[in-house]
């Protein structure tokens, strides 16, 4: 009887740590918006176009991840098409000063992602 309440405890803990990893878009977008702010000193005008341009981006992003229909393939080709848009669209945005240090926040971001790759999960 113990065994079978263990299980199910660790069972409905390892469930809630699943979802307390995923967030909403819009807290997404906050976040990086955040964090470009510190990195790159955004102006009030910047911070409020970046939000819109990733805050699309991650309504997309978890649109994308939702679909079963895709492959995973085709999920990443899209998610990086989504990526590489973005950042084209916050790059027009900035200064020269402000661009030379996104382009080593990309950097960074994608070194981040060839260490770590994560496998696609659906989004509920």
């Amino acid at each position: 009887m113990k065994k079978l309440i263990l299980t199910g405890l660790s069972f409905l803990f390892a469930i809630t740590l699943t979802f307390a990893q995923q967030g909403t878009a819009e807290e997404k977008a906050k976040e990086t918006v955040t964090t470009l702010t510190e990195k790159l000193t955004l102006t009030e005008e910047q911070q409020a176009s970046v939000y819109n341009i990733v805050l699309e981006k991650a309504t997309a992003k978890y649109a994308l991840k939702a679909d079963t229909t895709l492959s995973e393939d085709a999920v990443k080709e899209q998610i990086s098409t989504l990526t590489s848009t973005a950042d084209a669209k916050i790059t027009e945005l900035l200064t020269d000063e402000q661009k030379a240090e996104f382009a080593k926040y990309v950097e960074e971001r994608n070194a981040k992602k060839e260490e770590q790759p994560s496998p696609i999960q659906p989004v509920q």
